[in-house]
């Protein structure tokens, strides 16, 4: 059987395999069943659509790289220099999911354009790469690459052909991982579950050479939930009232450490905490949930928000006395209006006064620097004014002639007082400068 026979039928054998896997990341016998992710999801984006598999079209992909070519630049040790495209094309084909549009796809890379060194102006976006060292951000594009190779006799380059047909056998993990997903309250961004997780890492496999079988949800991720309803004093009364920014710090925490540092929960679930890819999932959703519950539908706001919109609480002027008063009167007035404040108060109320002091010398800076400029232009324009003035002066060749310019339109014209001019005439007749005229 000729090998790319060998391979799709395969494909397919394995797709099966798959689609029976894919339900088994969901409690019931449908990926359509609703569970308490989708619960979540739903304040983001609703109900959940299956995944769309996009055919990708002749003109989206390059050809495939020559293998005789690329062989030919090897054998002969990088002499052949026309093989060196073809060998550098490297593993250039991916499969992406749009996380958003839910979108999943064959893709490739134009192995014939040379690679820039910024990552950022790729296609896909280097941050949905799929080699998770911890589990927190869901980016709006994931890709996996697969590790095909012109020189793999257990995956060749795939062809346009296989590449779409290989996206529609894994598109049920694709699926499984999108219903999986959790949203994190109050936001527009996903976070993971054990399942979702654990079918990212089965597409992973199924893009491996040799095809590794999926192996459903992995024992070792544990979702956020799972382990404090096995261990309930993990939870901790501070994380209602962290900040995003403390809460993101916090679910990191937890996500790399959580099951080291509380042993009482692998205990209690029966797995090794310490085995490769053990791991807490799902703690930024589940914080951010929990967050909101203990609000118990109050509005939560920022503790640096609050008080820029209290400007009365903290001022420039406040004093080191005055500022240790501020979490008490800040927490009063939230309280009052039904808010719940989030952050370090005192931390935020010293830095708030530091922000108000710089500003100020700011503005004191920036009126320096006009004053300066205006002092100089001031100078600058009444040296030009009585060098003209005495120019004007001069005119006046012949005593008893009228001047061809009153003294009172002068005045008028360079904007002094009589009295200026008189000492400026003196000084003309005197031959001397301008120095003391003002006086």
């Amino acid at each position: 059987m000729p090998h790319g026979q060998e391979h799709r039928q395969h494909s397919h054998e394995e797709s099966n395999q798959e689609e029976a896997s894919a339900t088994a990341y969901r409690p019931g016998p449908d990926l359509s069943v609703s569970s308490s992710a989708d619960a979540d999801r739903e304040e983001t984006t609703g109900t959940a659509s299956a995944v769309i598999v996009r055919e990708t079209t002749p003109d989206q992909v390059p050809p495939l790289p020559d293998a005789e070519e690329a062989r030919r630049y090897v054998d002969s040790k990088g002499q052949y220099a026309r093989g060196q495209i073809h060998f550098d094309a490297g593993h250039y084909q991916k499969l992406v999911l749009d996380v958003r549009s839910q979108e999943f796809y064959f893709y490739c890379d134009d192995w014939r354009v040379p690679r820039g060194r910024n990552k950022n102006d790729r296609f896909p976006p280097s941050a949905g790469v799929w080699a998770p060292f911890h589990w927190q951000r869901v980016a709006d594009i994931l890709f996996w690459t697969i590790d095909s190779h012109y020189n793999f006799v257990e995956r060749p380059y795939l062809t346009l052909e296989e590449g779409n047909a290989f996206a529609h056998e894994v598109a049920a993990l694709a699926q499984a991982l999108l219903l999986n997903l959790q949203s994190v309250p109050g936001t527009n961004t996903y976070d993971w579950s054990a399942e979702s997780a654990s079918a990212g890492m089965d597409i992973q496999a199924a893009c491996s050479r040799h095809w590794h079988p999926p192996q459903g949800r992995r024992p070792g991720l544990v979702n956020m939930a799972e382990a404090v309803s096995v261990h309930p004093s993990l939870v901790q009364d501070r994380w209602a009232s962290l900040d995003d920014r403390q809460l993101d710090e916090e679910a990191e925490r937890l996500n790399r450490y959580g099951l080291y540092l509380n042993p009482a929960i692998a205990e209690a679930l029966g797995i090794d905490p310490h085995a490769h890819g053990a791991s807490l999932i799902g703690t930024r959703a589940w914080l951010y949930k929990h967050r909101r519950e203990a609000a118990a539908g109050r509005p939560v706001q920022n503790a640096a928000a609050f008080l820029a919109a209290q400007p009365a609480l903290v001022t420039a002027d406040t004093t080191s006395a005055e500022l240790e008063a501020v979490p008490e009167r800040a927490s009063a007035a939230a309280e009052a209006e039904g808010i719940v404040l989030l952050g370090n108060t005192t931390y935020v109320a010293h830095a708030r006064r530091e922000e108000l002091r710089k500003e100020v010398l700011d503005e004191l800076a920036a009126y320096g620097r006009a004053r300066a400029a205006a002092e100089a232009t001031a100078k600058s324009c009444r040296s030009a004014v009585y060098a003209r003035l005495y120019r004007v002066l001069s005119w006046e060749d012949r005593p008893g002639v009228k001047s061809a310019v009153s003294d009172t339109d002068l005045g008028e014209l360079a904007h002094v007082s009589s009295q200026t001019l008189v000492r400026l005439r003196e000084r003309l007749d005197e031959g001397t400068d301008e120095e003391g005229v003002d006086g």
